[in-house]
């Protein structure tokens, strides 16, 4: 006390007080410095604990048990195994003999709130501890590559276990309609069942390679099963309805064609059928046994010879009334040419002794025979008609294939009545024309001799003796047979010809020397009053006398001209003669 009084004395109270105060605020920093500082150590040291927790949480020893494991099935994983291992090791040691006794050391410390050294072991532990931490968490990473392989693997388990339920489900909605034909599905499904026990043995064991192929079988077998169940509601009602609803009412249809006696054998539908039926049965027993990989095959293959088989019996069931057609039109126009070729035989044996032939294509005997081997087809097909045992579409083929084969004895029998009567159609223009030549003859006679000029019968008598000959000839020619109607045709074309001639001349004469009288009588009126007229008129008239009638003709009307111009026109009009 005295001291502190003798301190007082001699710096004052109010120094004292100041003192004293400075030194209680340092006193209270620094504790409070130590509080802070420990207080701050011990976060770091939980802190750093939690950090060692959530490392020692990390599944290290678990994720590297299971590298064992699939080291053991994986013979080249071994090496990695032990590495890692090798490293687990290390970071257990470093853990228990470094990091733990500096943490307890720390933790001793700061619990005697010891501050010396806590700073540089704080430094250390940082710095270990993040080394634990990075190494422990990249060789986590390592091992997870490795055991990546089992996760992989077993998402793909989950995939299939998924399809796998659809497929039950699917096979729920489904079951009403195949379960009772198809019991050998249950047998599938149980088997799926047991694979997949199967597939967690090898997952269990860590046999990840066989359980990668495994489930590729299992996923397989899965799909198969499931292409089944879609396929198989259409498979059962086609093969348990349909189709055999279709085979017997085709056996229907065969045993009523066969009442009608239709010769169904002929297109072998029993056979048919007994095939179309044994295969329904075995592509049944298929489904069955679920073996369906040619099912939907065998049904259309038995769709299509159903519906051929139909079509077939279809056919001949129609072919039935065109097969009476074809049968009365084929006997007809068989016989119609069969009867034709005979009678043309006559017809041309007859034209034969009348014409000669040797100028045309006569082929009516070789036609003749050759036809006979229609008519024996012809029989032929009759003897089967008679049997009954033939298909009536087979038959209206027959029947078309005969009258095809009939046609060109049909053209044939055309052509040989064609030219039978185009010969006697000849020999007929023939007489016709003679007629004609005959008639056109008595007409130039006639009009001579109406008209009483001598000098044209003198004329001409020659030539229209001629004629007669000529058509004598004629006759006399047609008398003779065989005739040749070519030459027949030529004779009375140049006699024609010579006649109509004759006729035109003659005519034209006629007129002409009628035209002279009408001049003369007509220029009559001018002659006493003009010498030229008379002197040109009796010029006229001797030549009309003579025989000149176109002389005459120019004579009197080149007078009448002179004296009384276009006078004569009128008469050149009415009677316009030719040239003699």
């Amino acid at each position: 006390m005295e001291y502190i009084n003798k301190v007082i004395n001699i710096i004052g109270l109010k120094m004292f007080i100041a003192i004293v105060s400075i030194v209680l605020i340092v006193i209270v920093l620094f504790i409070t410095y130590r509080l802070l500082k420990l207080k701050h150590y011990r976060k770091q040291i939980v802190d750093l604990e939690n950090r060692i927790n959530a490392i020692k949480s990390l599944p290290l020893q678990y994720r590297l048990g299971r590298v064992k494991g699939i080291a053991k099935n994986m013979p080249e994983l071994q090496d990695k195994y032990e590495l890692y291992e090798e490293q687990f090791s290390k970071l257990f040691d470093t853990l228990n003999d470094e990091i733990t006794p500096l943490i307890n050391e720390v933790d001793e410390a700061l619990y005697y709130r010891k501050l010396h050294g806590v700073q540089k072991k704080m430094s250390k532990l940082e710095n270990d501890v993040m080394h634990y931490e990075t190494d422990s968490k990249q060789l986590l990473k390592d091992i997870e590559v490795i055991t990546e392989i089992e996760n992989i693997q077993r998402l793909e388990i989950i995939k299939v276990k998924e399809k796998y339920r659809e497929t039950n489900d699917h096979y729920s909605q489904i079951r009403f309609k195949v379960e009772d034909y198809v019991p050998k599905l249950q047998d599938v499904f149980h088997g799926i069942d047991q694979q997949f026990v199967q597939l967690e043995d090898y997952m269990n064991n860590q046999q990840f390679e066989e359980a990668k192929q495994y489930t590729e079988k299992v996923s397989k077998d899965i799909d198969d099963l499931e292409a089944n169940l879609r396929d198989l509601p259409t498979y059962i009602s086609v093969t348990r309805q349909y189709l055999p609803k279709r085979l017997n009412e085709l056996k229907t249809i065969m045993d009523e064609m066969m009442q009608k006696d239709f010769a169904v054998e002929r297109m072998k539908a029993t056979l048919r059928i007994d095939k179309i039926e044994s295969d329904l049965n075995e592509t049944a027993q298929a489904i069955k046994d679920l073996n369906l990989e040619n099912v939907g095959q065998n049904i259309e293959v038995m769709t299509e010879d159903m519906n051929l088989l139909y079509a077939d019996f279809e056919k001949e069931q129609n072919a039935y009334a065109l097969y009476e057609e074809k049968r009365d039109a084929c006997y007809k126009y068989v016989n119609t040419i069969d009867s034709g070729l005979s009678k043309t035989r006559d017809v041309i044996k007859d034209l034969e002794k009348n014409y000669i032939l040797s100028d045309y294509e006569i082929t009516i005997e070789d036609d003749y025979k050759e036809f006979q081997k229609v008519l024996d087809d012809l029989n032929d097909v009759t003897e089967i008609i008679e049997s009954k045992d033939f298909s009536y579409q087979d038959m209206i083929e027959n029947f078309e294939r005969i009258t095809v084969n009939s046609k060109p004895f049909n053209d044939s029998l055309i052509k040989h009545n064609e030219l039978a009567e185009s010969l006697k159609i000849q020999e007929k223009r023939a007489l016709d024309e003679l007629d004609n030549i005959n008639i056109v003859l008595l007409e130039i006679k006639s009009e001579i001799r109406n008209k009483h000029l001598p000098m044209i019968s003198e004329s001409y008598q020659d030539y229209i003796d001629d004629s007669y000959q000529k058509a004598d000839a004629i006759l006399n020619f047609i008398r003779q047979r065989p005739i040749d109607l070519k030459s027949l045709s030529m004779q009375v074309d140049a006699a024609r010809d010579v006649i109509y001639k004759l006729y035109d001349n003659v005519h034209n004469l006629i007129v002409t020397a009628e035209m002279v009288e009408d001049a003369i009588i007509f220029g009559n009126r001018y002659r006493s009053s003009f010498l030229e007229v008379n002197t040109e008129l009796t010029k006229a008239e001797l030549l009309y006398r003579n025989g000149e009638y176109t002389k005459a003709l120019s004579t009197a009307v080149d007078i009448i001209e002179k004296i009384k111009p276009d006078s004569y026109e009128m008469l050149v009009n009415k009677k316009s003669p030719k040239n003699a």
